[in-house]
């Protein structure tokens, strides 16, 4: 199995690197609006059954909620997308009786047009275009969380992101993302990407998890921030990492 890059030249599959140089096509300013729509409403699958997003938020942002049930909260979401991991958060607060607001944020305007009409009904939800270290379009957050951002960014804005975590006062964030590994790659070749056509989703899952990380990559990337916080990573079945600070302790 092969990538093609600029040109395409052949790359080879080296997992004991993180592929750089090689842009996700739903990433390019340029790529069709009509299958960059559609690649996001299959995110939401995809996201439902691999991302883990509901064990993480459950474990963390949740039960933190809910030893002080009567307050209110906000979460920031780091790279939105369209929208539908905020959605579900929004539903099981409002089962649960909690408050919160998100504010979910992106800098792709097509996404946040996406976002905004799917939102309809969550007026919890408040969209903003902004980046991801703009941490005043962050609006004072209680949590933040990021599902599949950190291997969308260099990592020198990953290091500059966790030190603004770090300086801000917060209950606890939670950034997920893909774990690298030759296994995963084959597992979403076979397993997810038949089931997803006309869209970006099949050539765009491969490069993501080429892009993804190593345990041992996050904790050198932790190291290099020099946090007086130092998050946790953390493994999750199918191939999953989170760097994970604070929350209520058991």
């Amino acid at each position: 199995m092969a990538l093609l890059g600029e040109k395409g030249k052949s790359l080879v599959m080296d997992w004991n690197r993180r592929l750089t140089g090689v842009e996700e096509r739903m990433d390019r300013d340029d790529c069709p609006e009509d299958l960059l729509l559609r690649t996001v409403g299959q995110f939401e699958t995809v996201n439902r059954w691999l991302a883990r997003y509901r064990h993480i938020l459950t474990a963390g942002v949740l039960r933190t909620m809910r030893r002080a049930p009567d307050r209110s909260y906000r979460l920031t979401d780091l790279g939105a997308g369209g929208g539908d991991i905020d959605r579900w958060l929004i539903r099981r607060c409002r089962q649960a009786g909690l408050r919160l607001e998100i504010v979910a944020l992106d800098h792709d305007r097509r996404l946040l047009r996406y976002a905004a009409a799917a939102n309809a009904d969550f007026p919890e939800i408040r969209m903003v275009e902004a980046d991801v270290l703009d941490t005043d379009a962050w609006q004072n957050p209680d949590f933040v969380f990021a599902n599949h951002l950190l291997h969308h960014l260099p990592e020198d804005v990953c290091v500059e992101l966790l030190r603004r975590l770090d300086r801000i006062e917060l209950l606890g964030y939670s950034l997920g993302d893909l774990l690298r590994s030759r296994w995963a790659a084959m597992a979403f070749r076979w397993m997810v990407s038949p089931f997803f056509g006309r869209s970006f989703l099949a050539e765009d899952g491969l490069i993501s998890i080429r892009r993804g990380f190593t345990p041992s990559e996050l904790v050198a990337m932790i190291e290099r921030a020099e946090l007086r916080r130092p998050p946790r990573v953390k493994r999750l079945c199918p191939a999953r990492l989170v760097i994970e600070c604070g929350y209520a302790a058991d």
